[in-house]
């Protein structure tokens, strides 16, 4: 696998970071100060989506797995999902002139569209990237120059939002009119990004002749039947489990430090935007370190790192307090360490399941493995969202207020410290169960060779 193939490949995961960091950072943050909704119904918003989306991950990943069409498995819903991700970001923000009561029933039904948009082609492009290698160490690889554009994707989906926004409002556009913009040039960029991604993988997501294409029918009960079979796996088990605490970690974060530097800090739009980009820069940093470090050991030695360090981390911050400039870049470097790595390790830890499934089974399931990984995704993103919207709203957050009460603030930095703390505590222990080394996976694929060769299906 040369460079051209890995960049042809990590394009996509600029949009899917670019729609997904927006989301998570600035989502409850327009609701509640742009489009009139409280925090708490802003909150259950992102819980329908996430409720949405344990439907539809199980269907997206069945289906990718057993498409035969002439474009390929995978590259076809790449390909139809791009244009409605891009269209439900430029109407999430966008402000409407509706009852206060229906408000949140309108903004609830477009996340429902970004969520089946987006899993739409997640899950696809996720399962692509187990079948591009199999080895252990390329995989890591591979997700790593994914992890670069990753990163790339949170300038367009986190770091230049705030900065744009006051840009628009400097040439006389409104608050709100300033958002639908970003709104849509965040979305065309995500949709461009995973384009470029499916006409890359033409050569590996070969179809079939056009007379061998299949309808593949929808049958729910065998669908999640499969899913409970999948979900049997202890493997599986440990790591959803991972998934699940770390993301709403990562969501409480993201989340949070809108607030976090606009009210307990008083920086400024553009200042925001800068933390956000300092943000990044570790973050490219890191990836390049932990690639190293994982290679020198394992993936998931290296993700139970960070999760203790930046358990540990944040909890100092919040003992000592983050006072000056200084001292606020020193917490956004551990935020990045908490954050970044997440994204690097994880969906290649992932990958190796499918070769302990097909081992155990005799199926190749990749699709069903890697969605209960988005399937997690959006539901952590759903119950980190409500959780901190309930948290805002308890503490006396008031989104219409310049100044708010000692109260608000102490919560609102509990969130960027406290309540992550304890997530990425959990999601250390979960992993540290996790069974499987890079030695494990050695084993793992000599018993799948010998098991291929013995049923006469080795390609030798």
């Amino acid at each position: 696998m040369n460079v051209i193939d890995k960049i042809g490949y990590a394009s996509a995961a600029f949009g899917d970071a670019a729609a997904y960091s927006f989301i998570n950072a600035f989502l409850l943050f327009f609701l509640t100060t742009t489009a009139g909704v409280q925090p708490a119904a802003a909150g259950a918003i992102t819980i329908a989506g996430a409720v949405w989306n344990t439907l539809v991950n199980p269907i997206i990943g069945y289906l990718s797995d057993n498409a035969r069409t002439r474009w390929g498995r995978r590259r076809p819903f790449m390909l139809f999902m791009a244009l409605p991700l891009a269209a439900s970001l430029f109407m999430l923000f966008t402000a409407v002139e509706l009852l206060p009561e229906i408000r949140p029933l309108y903004y609830g039904a477009v996340l429902i569209i970004f969520w089946t948009a987006y899993t739409g082609f997640f899950i696809p492009y996720l399962a692509l990237g187990a079948e591009y290698t199999q080895d252990y160490n390329e995989r890591t690889e591979l997700r790593s120059y994914a992890s670069i554009f990753n990163m790339l994707g949170n300038l367009v989906g986190l770091v230049l939002p705030t900065a744009f926004v006051e840009f628009l409002c400097g040439q006389g556009l409104s608050s709100a009119g300033a958002w639908s913009v970003t709104g849509v040039s965040v979305g065309v960029f995500a949709a461009v990004s995973i384009l470029l991604t499916a006409r890359a993988a033409k050569d590996r997501d070969i179809g079939v002749p056009r007379e061998e294409e299949e309808r593949i029918p929808i049958n729910l009960k065998l669908i999640f039947s499969e899913y409970l079979q999948v979900l049997k796996l202890k493997p599986i088990q440990y790591l959803l489990l991972t998934s699940l605490f770390a993301l709403i970690c990562i969501t409480m974060f993201s989340s949070d430090l809108v607030y976090y530097f606009t009210y307990n800090h008083g920086l400024s739009a553009g200042q925001v935007s800068g933390m956000f980009l300092y943000r990044t820069c570790i973050c490219i940093l890191l990836i390049l370190i932990v690639q190293k470090i994982s290679a020198a050991t394992d993936k998931r030695t290296s993700l139970l790192l960070v999760f203790a360090v930046g358990a540990i981390s944040v909890l100092i911050a919040r003992l000592t307090g983050v006072e000056g400039m200084v001292q606020l870049c020193i917490f956004v470097f551990f935020v990045a360490v908490s954050t970044s790595i997440y994204w690097q390790l994880m969906p290649a830890i992932i990958y190796d399941v499918c070769e302990y499934d097909e081992l155990e089974t005799g199926k190749k399931r990749q699709g069903a493995i890697v969605s209960l990984q988005g399937l997690v995704e959006a539901l952590s993103a759903g119950i980190g969202s409500q959780l901190l919207g309930i948290i805002l709203q308890v503490g006396g957050f008031d989104g219409e207020a310049e100044v708010q009460t000692q109260r608000a603030l102490l919560w609102v930095e509990n969130s960027v410290t406290i309540v992550p703390a304890i997530f990425l505590v959990l999601a250390f222990i979960a992993l540290y169960k996790y069974p499987i080394t890079k030695e494990r996976f050695v084993e793992i694929q000599k018993k799948l060779e010998e098991k291929k060769k013995s049923s006469g299906n080795s390609p030798l």
